[in-house]
């Protein structure tokens, strides 16, 4: 079968019903990556949308991939059960995990430093949706047309006596939110991908810290090693730090 040309019910039976080799990633209950030919790739599940797919493809045009290479998508479509797939470009290569090697994590950190000089105009989705990751939690998408509509929301989840969140001097960059072992591809040839763009997002860098604090130890000490080699925030962005953990803690806990 030629992904290419096969209808959009072609590949979703071969995704849900081909042989049991076709998955190559995933995770159960999650998303699955189903191998349709030797270059092409499908990402399905209920929670894989159009934003994604969009983000991902808006990353590949704004990088540069002799720095970092990422999939090139090539269609998004859902079934009649509203399941999404987004069909990409398959990059051979490996994981590893635990990822603790020193120069590894110096080689994961200059990615960032490249995302970190890649800006956009406004608050939100690479291709201009709205804001994603686990930062926010809404039952609406989250739309902000500047970072001081962003500033406000995020003060609204702060309680009296906590103090507000002031992020008017931040640059707008782009920030990955899910840098993991499990979705850094290591090529042959030293290329380094990087996959799963759902949570990524024009945002203050603060938040790519963010999200490394937040989960820290999820990942063996992969966080606390790629925090410690990181580009240090500047002093206004990292004073900032105690702020947002709380409101995250807030609106988990009370769920404004």
């Amino acid at each position: 079968m030629d992904p290419h040309t096969a209808s959009d019910s072609e590949l979703v039976d071969f995704c849900l019903h081909g042989p049991p080799d076709r998955i190559i990633g995933g995770i159960p209950y999650g998303p699955r990556v189903a191998r349709v030919s030797d270059e092409v790739v499908i990402k399905y599940s209920p929670h894989v949308t159009k934003y994604e797919a969009e983000n991902q493809q808006r990353a590949y045009e704004l990088v540069d991939p002799s720095i970092v290479r990422i999939p090139r998508v090539h269609r998004y479509f859902q079934d009649e059960k509203g399941v999404g797939y987004i069909m990409m470009e398959f990059l051979e290569g490996k994981t590893i995990d635990p990822l603790e090697d020193p120069t590894l994590i110096d080689r994961v950190v200059k990615v960032l430093d490249h995302f970190s000089t890649i800006s956009g105009q406004k608050p939100g989705n690479l291709a201009g949706g709205p804001c994603a990751g686990i930062l926010w939690e809404s039952s609406q998408p989250l739309n902000f047309s500047t970072i001081t509509e962003m500033e406000a929301w995020l003060n609204s989840r702060l309680l009296p006596g906590e103090g507000t969140v002031s992020l008017r001097e931040s640059d707008l960059v782009l920030c990955h939110l899910d840098i993991a072992p499990r979705n850094i591809i290591w090529q042959d040839d030293g290329t380094i991908c990087i996959v799963d763009w759902e949570s990524a997002c024009f945002y203050p860098r603060l938040f790519e810290f963010w999200t490394h604090w937040n989960i820290e130890g999820k990942d063996g000490n992969f966080n606390s090693l790629l925090l410690n080699a990181m580009t240090p925030l500047p002093s206004h962005e990292l004073s900032q730090k105690d702020r947002v953990c709380r409101l995250w803690y807030n609106t988990q806990k009370y769920a404004l």
